[in-house]
């Protein structure tokens, strides 16, 4: 028995051990605890190279000697000034991609839990996760104590907006318009208000913050790994659960889930913190009675549950973790810097073969239809399918649109189905000229879509208005 429980002990302590390897990949040995620097140094110079630390990974077990990567499978290198590493530093790759990082000095050790190998005395190869995310690369260089980090945003775009001027709101109506819809009255303050409004009007703001966005919609594989033991999964997940692979690889070109409920879309956001060690950004609590659901505030809602009913979903204000867009936000990213158009490729005037190139419409209506992500071409900000793949869930902080009926929530991005003529057919599909910036659908209770996430780096985003000449 005793022999039993010092095996076991053994085999534990490896499986959290860290391993560190050779430049040949050859395996030098094993330590419970970090290494440090002098023990680095050491090392280094025992063997005549920099060393490779590898962490422990759950259900991986350690591999005695690395196996090389070919030049020829590199798909994209990095070269990167050591300068450059005394600040947060952003690379942006796609999952399972083969990627080289060389800095312009010699280096003593690389530290990751990524498959990787030395490929020389400056550069480190390496295979990205299957899973959206980031994962952060450490590195050692002589005299220096310190560690450089490289963060890697798989999957997603790293946006630093410095002042950026961005175009909010969208005017359904110009002003002829409004004009010719009926009387005017003089409200109190003395501004003239004429029969309909534009409920969001465009106005221009400025952005300062840091923000990491999806690059795509969530896919169905990535969602189903990361939600894998979620016993609140509906039929559809359950089914799809069965027919996939515990751990599985989810390829880049996926096909986008759209059929993920408002509950489900912030359960995945909270997985994926979780995943990464940050804070979960959602509170989910029981309320005794709801009718429908409900903005409560800027950062509290009643949302729908098909299990629980309705829930009260809380923002932590002290989380910088994952969680769907605001309104204002998703309407900054779906833009992507565009100033001018009523919608990525211009207006409604022209033809709908030229939609095409940026949003994947259908004219056809299947159930729960969907089709792989990132084949048309990006906005901007380098975000793909913001228009028509699937329809996205976006949050409100306060009560925009009477049409909404004050729902927690719309569906923003368009249809994935249209109809080529305006008027209701047997698809019950929208007149593809309606779709614009400012189209939405009302977010009904449980209403299944799509989304992708967003992380507010530090919470540190500010918005100011832009005054006009007229203002000034």
């Amino acid at each position: 028995m005793r022999k039993i429980l010092l095996f076991l002990t053994i085999c534990v302590a490896f499986a959290n051990a860290q391993f560190y390897y050779d430049k040949h990949g050859e395996s030098r040995g094993a330590y419970k605890d970090s290494l440090e620097y002098s023990k680095l140094v050491e090392l280094a110079k025992r063997f005549r190279g920099p060393i490779l630390v590898k962490k422990p990974v759950d259900g991986v077990k350690p591999r005695k000697n690395l196996e090389k990567i070919p030049e020829n499978k590199i798909q994209r290198t990095f070269n990167v000034n050591c300068d450059t590493l005394n600040k947060e530093k952003w690379l942006e790759v796609e999952k399972n991609e083969i990627v080289k990082i060389c800095v312009d000095a010699p280096v003593v050790a690389w530290e990751t839990s990524l498959k990787a190998i030395i490929s020389s005395d400056s550069c480190l190869a390496f295979q990205t996760p299957t899973l959206i995310g980031v994962e952060t690369l450490r590195v050692h260089f002589p005299d220096s104590d310190s560690s450089k980090k490289i963060n890697l945003a798989v999957g997603m775009k790293y946006l630093d907006f410095k002042n950026e001027e961005v175009l909010l709101g969208f005017n359904r109506y110009s002003e002829k318009e409004l004009k010719m819809q009926g009387f005017c009255n003089t409200e109190e303050n003395g501004t003239i208000a004429c029969g309909p409004k534009n409920e969001d009007p465009e106005r221009l703001v400025s952005i300062t913050g840091t923000y990491l966005v999806d690059k795509y919609p969530v896919t169905n594989c990535e969602f189903t790994q990361l939600m894998w033991d979620d016993s609140l999964l509906d039929y559809k997940w359950q089914n799809r659960k069965r027919a996939s692979i515990r751990n599985g690889n989810c390829i880049t070109q996926d096909t986008a889930a759209n059929t993920v409920s408002l509950f489900g879309a912030m359960e995945y956001a909270n997985a994926r913190s979780i995943r990464e060690g940050l804070k979960p950004y959602y509170i989910f609590s029981p309320v005794e009675y709801a009718e429908r659901e409900s903005i409560l505030s800027a950062r509290q809602r009643i949302i729908k549950q098909y299990v629980f009913g309705y829930i009260q979903v809380s923002d932590d204000s002290t989380s910088n973790g994952y969680r769907l867009p605001y309104y204002n936000e998703w309407m900054m990213l779906a833009r992507g810097g565009d100033k001018k158009n009523r919608a990525p490729w211009g207006d409604s005037s022209g033809f709908f073969e030229k939609t095409k190139k940026y949003a994947r419409f259908k004219t056809k209506m299947v159930s729960f239809e969907t089709e792989p992500v990132g084949q048309l071409m990006p906005n901007g900000y380098g975000l793909y399918d913001m228009f028509g793949l699937a329809q996205e869930h976006v949050l409100f902080e306060y009560d925009l649109f009477e049409g909404n009926l004050g729902f927690a929530s719309c569906l923003k991005g368009g249809d994935y189905h249209v109809s080529l003529e305006d008027g209701f057919d047997d698809t019950v599909s929208p007149y593809w000229k309606w779709i614009n910036y400012g189209y939405y659908e009302p977010g009904h209770p449980g209403n299944g879509a799509g989304f992708r996430l967003i992380r507010n780096i530090g919470n540190n985003a500010k918005w100011s208005e832009v005054k006009s000449d007229s203002q000034e």
